[in-house]
């Protein structure tokens, strides 16, 4: 205690020149006996009042006095010393004035301290509560930072205390609310809670107060119990990471004590679509939306404008995100099968439709299929996959190939020299940067189609400084690695070497890494070489990469992910996912290259694929008989000399595929398959299908300066006064999003000049890209906080708009729109 005291005299006197000590329950005369202070003189009450009063009033010096009394404080008009006292300062050292002084706080606020007395006693409160207080402290200030310790908040207001209070309970923790009641806190605590949400119980309890609070915003009556703060209450408790959680668990219970699944059994989808307050709420819009799409009920612009809605919704990402994709893609498959109508007249007229327009089909199945799996539910997709597994492969792979077979059918030889086969890839793509003497680096993935390499191109155009574009070429047929993996080679001419699948390119050997590098050296005109990509990953950018670098002009880089995942029959349903982690690997790749001075990259194919989710039907294999000598009998494919098959396969010479050696081909007409027994049927290659045989060639380039921008967000600002508690903004995109103009996410909300936030939050990605102004307008309402009429009433305001930070979980300030709060009295009444 001593300790203490000679602490507190020691800050007491940086401000006092005399204190007064008044020990009256005769407790500490042994400390102040032992206390030392410099410059200080002791002098103890024993009826020398006048003394005591002389010596101080007649000092002239610099020191300074510590008067201490052992007896209780006389009254006034029986204290000598009653002049200075009022005069200087007056040191207590009962226990709330111990802890006052510790608390740098006035004797004014001893009542305060005795009333929850309790709280003080630990040193780890007191503590932090120190760190809250600050200069002009109200005994309303206080309590609210006592608060703020009790539920150990890292804020000091009562939104924050419910947030913390309402997660505590949802884990099954009471304590908090044993605490308020210990610390003498729970009166104060469930006051301020009427004032400011009109909470009345007389046993309030904060699950109780949440129940109401959810209902209201539920409208689940017409008449609210509570006031409209609670909307924003709840808005912030989803948008807080710290207590994300218990909005999650205690929305789930109330959810069942609500009974919230039958009022939305009679809900109509378009009133649920606007709830974010239960996870039950999400469920009912997907299922309505299956439902809707499975009976075609709904259009395909109406269903994705319902998707967007809940696109930054609290369920959204964690927990449905997979769903509504699931949905939204195969609702723009369905649509877009719906609208073929078409013939191929040619190869070349199959290449431009297939690269223009077709490709989106494979690409939405792919992505579907993605989500489908990722959801691991049955239940309430399996008739929508049903449907739509059955429309891709019946309305769209067999029926438009079977169209397409009919140009494969007319064909005399196969197209080697044209400009678009990958036979002429080296020439046309690669010797124009040996030409003019710039190092290119060129990466086939195994397996990547014509789709994946669209959705590379959109990826790698949205990285700043990368200029990406994409045309298709016609693969090799038929369409295995081997001769896709040659064809890319530069070359006079290929071979399939006799008895077996291998291709020769002049007469050489073209399996494997070494082969293809020794093919490049002596084919190329130019210093070349080829590497696998995990042995390339592994390269320091800065020593060891760019010291191989330096020794080449032509690098062709090879990865296998697509096809050897696709090709094994324990994993070929996991391909889809492959597809995604190739692009993925990319834009590291890629990075990687740049990094190592690189800025001319070419990514192309050996071939594409054809997937089909579903276990296939017993049409979907063809029993053609094979004859004559076979040297390789593929699903799609069948290489042999003198062989032979029926009106269920298309047969070629090796010199109508444009081989200098001897042999037949026979590819299965359309998406058929031929039986081979062990090998995986769902993911295929070899044939002549527009999946199998168009393949992407994608020109990157490393530029030094920016090559994108996000588009611009206005507002329609009609006025500049806010008159009513609600204000609708109408929000505009200024510009279309394109290939080089990105979309930006936005949060809004209305706040005070000294950042009080005043109303919800609104979130949203604008990604509209239509070219018509008025179609990119999103308008919004914003519920204004009571504070809004009463505080801030006519100050200036800011409807502040923010976006994500790259790479942080942080909002920076985008745009800010000023205007001056005007709102009646009248506003802050609920509803009669």
């Amino acid at each position: 205690m001593s300790i203490k005291i000679q602490e507190a005299l020691e800050k007491k006197f940086q401000s006092h020149n005399v204190i007064f000590w008044y020990d009256e329950r005769d407790e500490l005369k042994e400390s102040f006996d032992e206390l030392v202070l410099e410059g200080v003189e002791k002098c103890h009450i024993q009826r020398n009042e006048f003394e005591i009063k002389h010596k101080i009033t007649s000092n002239t010096s610099d020191s300074k006095f510590l008067v201490y009394s052992n007896q209780p404080k006389p009254k006034p008009n029986e204290n000598w010393l009653l002049d200075l006292e009022l005069a200087y300062h007056i040191f207590y050292t009962d226990q709330e004035a111990i802890i006052l002084q510790e608390l740098g706080l006035e004797y004014n606020f001893k009542e305060l301290v005795a009333t929850h007395i309790l709280f003080f006693k630990s040193k780890e409160r007191v503590d932090k509560l120190k760190e809250l207080l600050g200069k002009g402290d109200s005994h309303n200030d206080i309590r609210y930072k006592m608060v703020a310790v009790s539920l150990n908040t890292d804020y000091v207001n009562l939104n924050t205390f419910i947030h913390a209070h309402g997660t505590a309970f949802s884990n099954g923790n009471e304590r908090l609310q044993r605490d308020l009641e210990r610390y003498e806190l729970s009166e104060f605590y469930w006051t301020e809670i009427f004032n400011k949400f009109n909470y009345e119980s007389n046993s309030p309890s904060i699950y109780d107060f949440l129940v109401e609070a959810f209902s209201d915003n539920f409208n689940l009556s017409e008449k609210l119990k509570l006031s409209k703060e609670t909307r924003l209450l709840l808005s912030l408790w989803k948008d807080t990471i710290m207590y994300r959680e218990g909005f999650d668990k205690i929305s789930t219970q109330i959810a069942i004590d609500l009974q919230i699944e039958n009022v939305l059994n009679t809900l109509p989808l378009e009133k649920a679509v606007t709830d974010e307050l239960f996870k039950l709420t999400d469920k009912k819009i997907i299922h309505d939306l299956v439902q809707r799409l499975i009976a075609n009920e709904i259009s395909n612009d109406a269903l994705q404008n319902l998707i967007k809605q809940r696109e930054h919704t609290f369920w959204y990402e964690q927990h449905f995100k997979s769903f509504y994709e699931c949905v939204s893609y195969a609702s723009h498959l369905q649509s877009e099968i719906k609208q073929l109508k078409l013939d191929f007249k040619s190869l070349e007229d199959g290449l431009k439709q297939y690269t223009s327009q077709l490709y989106q089909i494979d690409y939405l199945y792919r992505k579907f299929i993605l989500n489908y799996r990722k959801t691991n539910q049955d239940s309430i997709l399996s008739d929508l996959a049903e449907k739509i597994e059955k429309l891709y492969t019946n309305d769209w792979l067999l029926h438009y190939n079977d169209k397409w077979q009919l140009v494969i059918d007319s064909l005399k030889s196969w197209s080697v020299k044209d400009s678009f086969s990958q036979r002429q890839f080296f020439k046309k793509h690669v010797q124009p940067y040996i030409d003019k003497k710039q190092r290119v680096f060129v990466i086939i993935s195994d397996a990547l189609r014509y789709e994946c390499g669209v959705e590379l191109t959109a990826i790698l155009t949205k990285e700043n400084r990368y200029e990406s574009e994409i045309e298709g070429a016609i693969a090799s047929l038929p369409s295995y690695t081997q001769l896709g993996m040659a064809s890319l080679l530069p070359h006079e001419s290929l071979a399939i070497k006799a008895g077996t699948d291998q291709v020769l390119v002049d007469e050489m050997n073209s399996m494997g890494i070494a082969a293809r590098s020794k093919i490049l050296a002596e084919n190329s005109g130019a210093r070349a070489t080829a590497i696998l990509a995990e042995d390339f990953m592994k390269f320091s950018a800065n020593t060891t990469g760019r010291d191989f670098v330096k020794n080449y002009d032509v690098i062709y880089i090879y990865h296998n992910e697509i096809d050897d995942t696709g090709d094994d029959t324990t994993s070929q349903d996991k391909v889809f996912n492959a597809v995604e982690n190739e692009l993925e690997f990319f834009k590291d790749l890629l990075k990687k290259i740049a990094n190592m001075n690189g800025n001319n990259m070419i990514i192309t194919s050996d071939h594409g694929f054809l997937y089909q989710h579903q276990a296939l039907e017993e049409s979907d294999f063809t029993s053609s008989e094979i004859t004559g000598e076979v040297d390789k009998f593929n699903r799609r494919f069948v290489l042999g000399s003198d062989i032979s098959g029926d009106a269920a396969v298309k047969s070629f010479t090796h010199d109508q595929l444009g081989l200098k050696s001897e042999g037949n081909v026979l590819i299965p007409k359309s998406v058929n398959r031929l039986r081979v027994k062990g090998a995986g049927s769902k993911f295929i290659h070899g044939g002549a299908s527009l999946q199998e045989i168009i393949i992407p060639v994608v020109k990157v380039n490393k530029k030094r300066q920016d090559t994108t921008a996000q588009v611009e967000i206005d507002i329609i600002k009609s006025t500049d006064k806010i008159t009513t508690n609600l204000l609708a903004v109408s929000f505009i995109q200024t510009n279309e999003v394109s290939d080089a103009i990105l979309e930006r996410k936005i949060k809004a909300s209305i706040v005070a000049e000294d950042g009080t936030l005043l109303s919800d939050q609104f979130t949203y990605t604008f990604d509209i890209k239509e070219e018509n102004q008025r179609q990119r307008e999103v308008k919004n309402r914003f519920q204004l906080t009571a504070q809004a009429s009463g505080k801030y009433k006519n100050q200036r305001v800011k409807l502040l708009l923010e976006e994500p930070m790259d790479r942080a979980n942080k909002w920076r300030v985008y745009k800010e729109y000023y205007y001056t709060l005007n709102i009646s009295f009248t506003n802050d009444f609920d509803e009669f």
